[in-house]
């Protein structure tokens, strides 16, 4: 056999490789059209930030009949509506039937998801996450086409009585940005390509159309996991 014909050979079974490597890569990957179906999410882990179901309110870890992990981009206005069905949700459900996960997945075309992400992640470094979560989604529509919103989520946090020096400050924090940037990667390797998606104990969910709607699918998961 001839060197060119060695050639040949050599490179033929190299393009080979690389379809077939391509093929499984393809077939191995997680895809999302409107949250199903998908690869599963991350573990809950201590970086997660985890609100309890019931009147009680508390924002703590719980064992819960549901996990509910939502990933979100503040500036998303979609997102904006399923903050109140959520926001509902847990309001009705009874105390400790679901937990619920908020994790980042900011789009690039939302100019101020990230800034938006890390101000609640600066508030959370005083105690007050799901407080600056709140005002950021009730008061959607101050913040989300400004150039810069900086000055008014320092409002926020005023309003909260955070020491605003250590907020500013911590806007641009490492550790927070490292936060935002894993959740969003652990979103991508779940397939999640738009905002919100849902997962209920690990599964993706469609989104629903109206709060009757989603209730009905938590405790519909709620009354399969206490079986």
């Amino acid at each position: 056999m001839n060197t060119r014909r060695i050639i040949f050979w050599v490179c033929f079974l190299i393009i080979l490789a690389l379809i077939i490597w391509g093929l499984a890569a393809s077939m191995s990957r997680p895809i999302a059209v409107n949250g199903v179906p998908a690869g599963s999410p991350a573990p809950v882990s201590t970086t997660d930030h985890v609100k309890a179901s019931g009147s009680a309110g508390a924002f703590v870890d719980v064992n819960a009949q549901v996990t509910l992990i939502e990933y979100s981009d503040f500036q998303c206005p979609a997102c904006e509506n399923y903050y109140y069905f959520v926001e509902k949700l847990l309001q009705d459900e009874p105390t400790s039937t679901v937990r619920f996960i908020y994790r980042y997945f900011p789009l690039p075309q939302h100019a101020n998801a990230i800034p938006s992400a890390m101000a609640t992640e600066a508030a959370g470094l005083q105690g007050k996450f799901w407080d600056m979560y709140s005002l950021i989604f009730k008061n959607h529509a101050d913040w989300t086409e400004l150039t810069d919103p900086t000055s008014v989520f320092v409002g926020y946090a005023t309003t909260l009585g955070l020491d605003t020096a250590k907020f500013t400050a911590d806007l641009k924090n490492a550790t927070s940005t490292s936060v935002v940037q894993a959740d969003l990667a652990s979103g991508q390797v779940a397939g999640i390509d738009s905002t919100p998606t849902f997962f209920v104990n690990g599964k993706a969910i469609a989104n629903q159309p109206t709060y009757a709607d989603f209730k009905k699918l938590i405790d519909q998961a709620a009354s399969a996991g206490s079986q």
